[in-house]
């Protein structure tokens, strides 16, 4: 779980542990809840700067893995632009966007290497799963039971869920339910959240559900050179990350809100 300490709202991180406990089903309530610190890249000394870049967290984009060809088609197109976390003297252009990666990247590091630290044994770290929350997010009862449900439907193959996805994502979806809707009254049908596949497009990072395998592949691809949405958009679009989203979203953002 991830937690922003510069944010106003400070005691979000204990405070999501416990409504999953109170409100998380026969999924989510007995889920193991740990709070990573967050990297507050504002305040953050030099020292620590220099650290994420020895440990290859976080680089120039100079450094950046190369590209796949419908990747750079993008960039080229300028449908996305990327700003990038540090230029190429290693000097920090966004202290905030250096924060939020940074903060992503070493919460899926932590997690994996407690795993491996406490000796849980290759097959069962395969079927754990970790939840990060950015201080903007919003949960309710209604999009916990949503996300408990979406849990079920897991594609096996999967590497991240983003879990607030924008309208964008979901109208096909829209769709295919105002269709069936005409064939099946909605009470019959079994309403969990659709996941829905992500390759040249991503949405937010207010809340994210990594599986093992694709927290290893996230490590694989490190360092992170630009705005990490993006950096996850690109890792989708060259094949590296399976991604999908839920529609309709199951975390909401600070005023906008989640599945009803």
């Amino acid at each position: 779980m991830l937690h922003s300490y510069w944010s106003s709202r400070s005691n979000i991180a204990p405070e999501l542990c416990t409504f999953f406990k109170q409100h998380g089903g026969d999924t989510l309530s007995a889920a193991p809840c740990r709070l990573f610190p967050a990297f507050r890249g504002a305040t953050a000394p030099p020292e620590a700067i220099l650290d994420l870049i020895a440990h290859r967290i976080v680089a120039p984009e100079t450094h950046a893995r190369p590209l796949g060809w419908l990747t750079r088609l993008l960039y080229w197109l300028r449908i996305s632009e990327a700003a990038p976390l540090l230029d190429e003297d290693e000097n920090v252009i966004n202290p905030s966007l250096l924060g939020i990666a940074a903060s992503h990247l070493l919460a899926v590091q932590n997690w994996t290497l407690e795993m491996t630290r406490a000796g849980v044994p290759p097959q069962e770290r395969a079927r754990r799963h970790l939840l990060v929350f950015e201080d903007d997010a919003v949960v309710t009862r209604e999009g916990v039971a949503a996300l408990g449900a979406a849990l079920e439907r897991l594609d096996r193959c999967y590497d991240m869920v983003g879990l607030d996805s924008t309208d964008n994502f979901c109208s096909l979806s829209r769709l295919s339910d105002s269709l069936l809707d005409l064939l099946l009254p909605r009470a019959w049908r079994q309403r969990a959240p659709e996941l829905v596949r992500a390759r040249m497009a991503f949405s937010r990072n207010t809340g994210l559900l990594f599986s093992y395998k694709g927290a290893l592949r996230l490590l694989s691809a490190m360092p992170v050179t630009r705005e990490v949405d993006l950096w996850y958009r690109d890792l989708a679009s060259d094949g590296l990350l399976r991604v999908y989203v839920t529609c309709p979203r199951v975390i909401g953002i600070q005023g906008l809100t989640t599945v009803k």
